[in-house]
């Protein structure tokens, strides 16, 4: 396959949202949520290498063990970069997106199991729709993807909320 200008420019693009994305993801990871502060990452190397991504989502992937409100707040600066970004950028951060949802869902179904909870009507309904948005995303194009996000977003947080009402209830 020859690699013309543009598609180099575009896998370089992509190259460089996912970075940038694996770097907002690390550094929302290891704030704890104990500070309201933005990092000033302008002091900070960019993380060049794909490597470095790479360690900073496992390293969100280890806070499943927190329990599914420790993947609010990563999740909810992903969906607001993915709401900033681009339809090529947003295609290129599709494979790692589907994968944070899903592992947001199975967690947030753990935890409920964990604690002898039930699904609402609404939970199952919401659930039901992600996994279906999953399903389909990786059968769109760049532009379908950018018109489907604000929909997905909206169900995502929705799903969220939900969850951070149900575990705020049972503490109780």
């Amino acid at each position: 396959m020859r690699l013309t200008r543009g598609t180099l420019a575009r896998r370089t693009l992509a190259h460089r949202s996912l970075v940038t994305l694996a770097a907002a993801l690390a550094l929302a990871a290891c704030s704890n949520g104990e500070s309201g502060e933005v990092a000033d990452t302008s002091q900070a190397p960019a993380a060049q290498d794909t490597a470095g991504a790479m360690s900073g989502m496992q390293g969100m992937q280890g806070m499943q063990g927190t329990g599914g409100g420790g993947m609010m707040e990563p999740m909810q600066a992903h969906m607001r970069m993915m709401d900033g970004a681009g339809a090529d950028s947003i295609q290129a951060m599709m494979p790692m997106h589907r994968q944070m949802v899903a592992n947001m869902i199975a967690q947030f179904n753990q935890d409920m199991r964990g604690m002898d909870m039930t699904n609402s009507t609404a939970w199952n309904a919401t659930v039901d729709s992600l996994r279906q948005d999953l399903t389909r995303m990786p059968e769109m194009n760049a532009p379908e993807l950018r018109e489907f996000m604000p929909a997905h977003g909206a169900r995502v947080m929705r799903l969220m909320e939900s969850y951070r009402s149900m575990m705020g209830n049972m503490k109780m």
